[in-house]
């Protein structure tokens, strides 16, 4: 699954690397990105140019009145065909800008204890995620929009930390992606996994908190305890 990840690059370097986008709104760095938050999501507008804009993370579809129910993730294998997600897939595909992710292996001799690892490209590039997004119209009369990022089975490379990643797309893929009339069978080269070299290594506990949101976030950990 992924349910941490880090985004710091400003627009203008997002631009520089991803090419025209339109910003729409304010996007402060983050090194400790977290559900029920505001982050920068890449959508195709009406007119069919992208445009960089802020929704929260945890999907709620328009038509749901279940607003507690807001999952975080999709996965590949169902996101074109579970209730909840397919009309979104259908028609509103995502890229989530992040330069590295978060997650907690599961240590068979203490399941308690919980040591983040962080996972990133080696050559530092920012990760497309792949999402779906949605909109819907709070109590408040509010229109909010949210997002999911989409999980695939772990590459070999990253099973000894979990068994499931986000699913990084492929720059080449992206015209697919963005297809108005594509459909599962068509975006099956999508979900195939990236080809490069993935850097993992461990960082302090301390980013088990959400609050904890600085650069430090992203050192190493030697095991040592926080102060």
């Amino acid at each position: 699954m992924c349910g941490r990840y880090g985004f710091i690059h400003s627009p203008e370097a997002l631009q520089q690397e991803w090419g025209g986008l339109h910003v729409r709104g304010d996007f402060p760095p983050s090194y400790n990105r977290a559900p029920g938050q505001m982050h920068p999501v890449v959508r195709q507008a009406p007119d069919l140019s992208l445009e960089l804009v802020p929704m929260r993370w945890g999907f709620l579809p328009g038509w749901s009145t279940l607003t507690h129910i807001r999952p975080i993730n999709a996965r590949a294998e169902t996101v074109a065909t579970q209730p909840l997600f397919r009309e979104a897939f259908r028609a509103r595909r995502a890229l989530v800008p992040a330069d590295w992710y978060f997650e907690w292996p599961f240590v068979p001799e203490d399941p308690s204890e919980k040591y983040p690892m962080l996972i990133r490209a080696q050559d530092h590039r920012i990760l497309a995620l792949a999402g779906i997004w949605d909109q819907h119209t709070t109590a408040e009369g509010q229109t909010e929009e949210t997002f999911a990022i989409i999980t695939i089975p772990a590459l070999p490379a990253l099973q000894h930390i979990h068994e499931r990643m986000p699913l990084v797309l492929d720059r080449n893929h992206w015209p697919l992606w963005w297809h108005p009339h594509a459909r599962r069978t068509h975006l099956e080269p999508c979900f195939q996994p990236v080809d490069f070299s993935w850097e993992t290594f461990p960082v302090s506990p301390r980013v088990n908190s959400t609050r904890y949101d600085t650069p430090e976030a992203v050192l190493p950990w030697d095991g040592t305890a926080p102060d």
